[in-house]
């Protein structure tokens, strides 16, 4: 999946899905609390998403936090169980 400035999370399967596109797309080992302009690549030191990028995923991420308010649901637990998933560790 592809994410722009005409993308909105909404609820907590949108969440699921953004944070699965950061770790099975984007091979990112991300935490819900950093900026993306933190995320620099070990080979090299170079950002690993465009100025543009930053924008939109800070401002995704955001969203991701509210829908996980709004639905009850503990944003932390579900990054973390994706991150264990696509690191092989859960099925």
């Amino acid at each position: 999946m592809t994410y722009s400035n005409d993308s909105h999370i909404k609820s907590v399967e949108d969440v699921e899905a953004f944070f699965h596109h950061l770790v099975d797309e984007r091979k990112v080992s991300f935490h819900p609390d950093n900026m993306f302009e933190d995320y620099v690549s070990c080979e090299g030191g170079v950002n690993t998403f465009s100025l543009g990028e930053c924008a939109t995923y800070n401002r995704l991420m955001d969203e991701s936090f509210k829908a996980c308010e709004k639905e009850g649901t503990d944003i932390y637990k579900i990054g973390l169980d994706i991150l264990l998933y696509g690191m092989g560790k859960m099925k």
